[in-house]
């Protein structure tokens, strides 16, 4: 048997530091920032968010995008269709620039998921209709600069 503290010793080991962001609406067809990287550039490990209110249906689009301070802002996630999600519902970010994955219920995810690097600036999501919904979002990280770290927005 294993205590809490294994448990973050385990996943710190397997993916870096976690970062929760606690559930939040769907942004309103507009750009909600989740996380902030400041301080240098880190590796995103794993990147995920759990319906905590059903996702309204009809079209309710959405992606992940990098948006540095300075530069230009990468789709990381493209547009998936998050219709009817359920509770307990996830939204998977590969961070490959393929569509979001998105699994009903049970659990599951993709065996592909890979790490990105994240600049300094704003992890979002961007949908593309304002439709009810909520969503609670984690994040794991390694800093790839010194004193790079990534806070929830």
């Amino acid at each position: 048997m294993y205590n809490t503290q294994n448990r973050d010793v385990f996943t710190t080991i397997a993916h870096g530091f976690h970062v929760a962001r606690g559930t939040a609406s769907l942004p309103q067809t507009a750009t909600g920032h989740l996380f902030q990287v400041t301080g240098g550039r880190v590796l995103i490990t794993l990147l995920f968010g759990e319906v905590t209110t059903i996702i309204q249906n009809s079209d309710p689009v959405a992606k992940i995008t990098s948006t540095p301070t300075t530069g230009t802002a990468v789709d990381v996630a493209s547009t998936v269709d998050l219709t009817s999600l359920e509770v307990g519902g996830l939204v998977i970010c590969e961070g490959d620039t393929t569509a979001l994955i998105k699994v009903n219920g049970g659990g599951g995810g993709p065996a592909n998921a890979m790490p990105w690097i994240a600049p300094i600036g704003y992890i979002d999501l961007i949908t593309g209709a304002s439709k009810t919904g909520a969503i609670k979002w984690d994040l794991w990280y390694l800093p790839l600069d010194e004193g790079a770290a990534v806070a929830a927005v």
